[in-house]
């Protein structure tokens, strides 16, 4: 556990660092004519200069416009996975609503399909079920009902 003191003195240090970072630079005509720089004042005639150093990274303004472009985008593509997911969610309440009748009938079919019955043909011919016949159209029916209604 880190103590109090310590503590202060790890506040104390960096908010001191911008002081050990930033240094003086000089500037002067060596004998030659040349201009020469340095961090040590000379015994020479000199300049202080006054250098700015760089942007922090990721400060500059181009970084932030793309910053910008990219919250933009991605408010758009959550926007986009939204309507989606809206769209999707509406597509599945109609197919539940067009399924909800059929599976009824369904259901209602397999409540006939497990008592006698007979079957009635296109031109009103009737004519008794046969036990093979009633288990596969059971069969049939709830292979359907399976793959259709869920809980509708």
């Amino acid at each position: 556990m880190v103590t109090r003191s310590a503590q202060w003195a790890m506040v104390l240090m960096v908010l001191l660092m911008p002081l050990t970072a930033s240094a003086e630079i000089y500037r002067w005509k060596d004998e030659n004519g040349n201009w020469q720089f340095g961090d040590r004042a000379p015994d020479t005639q000199h300049e202080t200069m006054d250098v700015q150093g760089p942007d922090k990274l990721g400060q500059d303004e181009n970084v932030q416009q793309i910053h910008q472009r990219l919250q933009r985008l991605r408010e758009s593509e959550q926007t986009r996975q939204k309507q989606e997911q809206e769209q999707a969610r509406r597509e599945e309440e109609a197919r539940r609503k067009h399924l909800a009748p059929l599976c009824q009938q369904a259901r209602e079919r397999m409540r006939i399909l497990d008592r006698p019955f007979v079957y009635v043909d296109e031109e009103g011919n009737q004519r008794d079920s046969l036990p093979a016949e009633a288990k596969a159209d059971r069969a049939k029916t709830q292979q359907w009902i399976d793959e259709h209604c869920d809980n509708y």
